[in-house]
């Protein structure tokens, strides 16, 4: 029989990590699984928070923007600044190219004009036609500890932009990025700037946005670099060669904001997380809806779909997300150690979409955790709602901050008695 065979795997899951299986899904198909004289009947129920659900607290602070895989550049978004500032490696020191005599090395060359090329997230950036401006660094910083106001914050010295937001120095290129077109756009860069950016003391470049309500998402850099060797049997060679960017470093003010009172975060740049204490263990009618009956527990109906429905709150300063994040449950074994409680297995079945602006709810699957959790009454009620990238990364700029009296959304089938005519 199905059930059976669910219920055991599921248990068995769950015993070991808690871990979802989506690939089948507990319900019926047809009368024959039913007593004589009843048919199945589907319902929906909404459990309120108060019912299963206790806050434990909410924490981040678990990584920073030095730790994302991207930057961000925005220009007074909702009230969000922000510049993206990087160093380049791998600059050559010798170039390779076939002359008249075959193969030959010179160690000595001359940088032409170049082309950097940025790459942005389109799915994560606002819409509207920008310009960005690339300008040359005029102060060296610490990519682990750079900000808004900081150029370096190391060994208890903390020392000051002169220009906060980077100090910037010479102008070297422009490009505009146009709604609806490529996901990268290319820079110019003088032949000078280029030599300049190949010396390991350089600083490196600062990128903006002169848009005004502009947020665009940049993840990644390459600098095509052209050159020329100095010797007189290559004078018409130009060789193109691949510097990628190094040490980077997102600037931005104001600071992710808190959420609001009665409320709690999840992601962002600081990579929020908050600790719930739930229980899954509820009784569900045990009729059809509009009849008057008593109520049964989730282990004696056959069990749809669980999912925990949060609700969203509007997330001030520009820090809304732009784009999708995934959220997931986890089980946390030691949630009395609050902000250093370890993280266990993923108990949802599947990444919920978070999404800006398009729903205001979102709904995290935990159907086989409901399931095994109903006859299984030892299983751990603590969990981390998280929204993670890959490895030790925020997987958005942006915090998702949600109410802190979601719903339980239990679809089930129950066996009601057929009406006679």
């Amino acid at each position: 029989m199905q059930r059976r065979i669910l219920l055991s795997g599921l248990i068995a899951a769950a015993l070991s990590a808690v871990a979802a299986c989506s690939d089948e899904t507990p319900t019926l198909s047809g009368d024959e699984a039913f007593p004589p004289g009843t048919t199945p009947v589907t319902r929906e129920v909404l459990v309120p928070a108060s019912q299963f659900l206790r806050v434990l607290g909410t924490y981040s602070g678990y990584t920073d923007a030095s730790d994302a895989p991207f930057v961000e550049i925005a220009e007074n978004y909702e009230g969000l600044y922000a510049h993206a500032l990087t160093r380049f490696n791998g600059f050559p020191t010798s170039v390779t190219y076939r002359g008249a005599n075959g193969q030959r090395t010179d160690s000595t060359f001359t940088y032409l004009a170049s082309n950097l090329v940025a790459r942005f997230d389109t799915l994560a950036s606002t819409r509207e036609r920008v310009t960005l401006s690339v300008y040359a660094a005029a102060e060296s910083w610490d990519p682990g500890s750079a900000t808004w106001e900081l150029r370096a914050d190391t060994n208890g010295v903390r020392t000051p932009w002169r220009e906060p937001g980077g100090t910037r120095g010479a102008l070297l290129a422009q490009a505009v990025r146009s709604p609806g077109g490529p996901d990268s756009v290319v820079f110019s860069i003088p032949a000078a700037a280029v030599r300049a950016l190949s010396d390991s003391l350089s600083p490196g470049v600062i990128i903006t946005s002169t848009a005004p309500g502009s947020r665009l998402r940049l993840t990644g850099l390459q600098l095509r670099a052209a050159v020329r060797p100095d010797s007189a049997a290559a004078r018409d060679t130009t060789i193109t060669t691949t510097v990628n960017s190094g040490a980077k470093a997102g600037l931005f003010t104001p600071d992710q904001p808190n959420p609001p009172a009665g409320a709690f975060a999840v992601g962002g740049i600081r990579s929020a997380r908050t600790l719930l204490e739930v229980n899954t263990r509820q009784q569900v009618p045990a009729c059809a809806s509009g009849a008057t009956c008593g109520t049964v527990p989730l282990s004696q109906v056959e069990l749809n779909s669980v999912a925990l429905v949060l609700r969203a709150v509007d997330v001030p300063n520009g820090f809304d997300l732009l784009g999708t994040v995934p959220l997931r449950l986890r089980r946390v074994s030691e949630p009395e150690l609050g902000r250093f409680a370890p993280l266990g297995a993923v108990v949802s079945e599947e990444p919920a979409a978070r999404f800006n602006g398009a729903d205001s709810t979102v709904a995290v699957s935990i159907t086989a955790l409901s399931f095994a959790s109903a006859v299984n009454a030892d299983l751990p009620t603590a969990f981390a709602l998280v929204s993670e990238g890959f490895g030790n990364a925020p997987s958005s700029f942006g915090v998702s901050f949600f109410r802190s009296d979601p719903l339980l959304r239990i679809v089930y089938t129950i066996r009601a008695r057929r009406t006679l005519p």
